[in-house]
């Protein structure tokens, strides 16, 4: 069996050669008779790029970006290039140990993971004291993947993670940087819950460093880790927050659209049509459906569904088959509120009536007919 290490490497020249001896002397388990050592360099600046010469052993492949996309796309680039069966993920600075490998691939080598990740926090290895505010966010990141993934996790932050190859096949990364860490766990829950893949977690060492030393994560990646976990979750409780804080802006685009047509417009159209203003109300109801569902649509599309469109006939044909699901709807919201502004309802209170009545018809198409076709 061949373990392939992938290690993204960003201006580390302090601690390269040291993590790479390290790695090389690490024990593995006699089951792995071969390793490689993939090392993605994403446009050091540092005098990295001058160590890789000094580098004999054939084990160890160095590839180079020529431009700095962050430690996720490093990762792309090393999980395309690995040939091993098993593969792991090694940071080039020196808070994970390698000599902790043969813990990480026990439960795989063993027959009972499929995915391994090494917890910081969970066990009774050693660990740097060093930030409270870090360590609090760090665990506050977990809880939410957590609650969005339904997994029961200690440490989605962890680099040390390990993965059948047949598993990485199944998933593709879209996260360039950090946020690449809440994505894979998204993505890994997903292939637990369709695809039955063991996910299992192994308590770990750390040597963690300070800024000063090199460490790079940030406010702003912490940031894009709350959009990952909201964004490729696809547990039911994730679901139904989209679909609930999705529809909260579906809803707003409508009321917001239905009130300027109405109070700034009705009058100025009420002459030109000599129409009344139940009329008028009727007729900014219609355009406001329309463009909540064009909202809905762009929204759920990039969000909760994550579609790609391919060609602008794909984008068309999904266009239609969206407005056809929410035809009904529609409908039946129109005729309420034409009903309703006969008897002097006034229009906010209407308004309001059809979106709930479109978001109970709505989900319920969105997820029995859109979203399970996979258009």
């Amino acid at each position: 069996m061949k373990l392939s290490i992938v290690m993204p490497v960003y201006n580390e020249k302090e601690t390269l050669l040291k993590i790479i001896d390290r790695v090389l002397k690490a024990p593995l388990p006699k089951k792995v008779n071969e390793k490689e050592l993939i090392i993605i360099d994403d446009c050091s600046t540092d005098g990295t790029r001058e160590i890789y010469n000094k580098i004999k052993d054939k084990s160890i492949k160095v590839y180079f970006h020529e431009k700095n996309f962050g430690k996720g796309k490093a990762l792309q680039t090393g999980f395309e290039k690995a040939q091993g069966d098993i593969i792991i993920i090694q940071d080039a600075d020196l808070e994970y140990d390698p000599a902790e490998y043969s813990k990480l691939l026990k439960p795989i080598l063993d027959g009972n993971a499929d995915a391994v990740y090494g917890s910081r926090f969970s066990g009774g290895e050693s660990h740097r004291i060093l930030y409270y505010w870090h360590y609090l966010v760090n665990q506050f990141l977990t809880l939410l993947s957590n609650m969005f993934s339904d997994l029961n996790l200690t440490d989605m932050e962890t680099c040390y993670k390990v993965f059948k190859k047949e598993v990485l096949k199944k998933i593709k990364i879209e996260e360039n940087r950090f946020g690449f860490e809440p994505e894979i766990t998204a993505k890994i829950a997903e292939q637990a819950r369709e695809n039955n893949i063991r996910l299992y977690e192994v308590g770990i060492s750390y040597y963690g460093r300070t800024y000063d030393e090199g460490k790079k994560i940030g406010l702003k990646d912490a940031i894009r880790a709350f959009w990952c976990i909201f964004k490729y979750n696809t547990s039911k409780f994730a679901n139904f927050v989209k679909y609930s804080l999705l529809g909260l802006l579906v809803a707003l685009s409508q009321f917001v659209t239905i009130t300027i047509l109405v109070e700034f417009f009705s009058d100025h159209l009420m002459r030109i049509f000599n129409a009344d203003r139940i009329l008028i109300e009727n007729i900014a109801n219609i355009i406001s459906i329309e463009i909540s569902i064009v909202c809905g649509f762009f929204l759920h599309s990039r969000i909760t569904w994550r579609y790609k469109f391919n060609t602008i006939k794909d984008f068309f044909i999904k266009f239609f088959l969206f407005h056809f699901i929410t035809f009904f709807s529609a409908l039946v919201r129109m005729g309420i509120f034409y009903g309703l502004s006969l008897i002097r309802f006034q229009y906010q209170l209407n308004t309001l009536t059809g979106i709930i009545i479109a978001v109970i018809i709505n989900f319920i198409g969105y997820n029995k007919l859109f979203k399970k076709r996979s258009l």
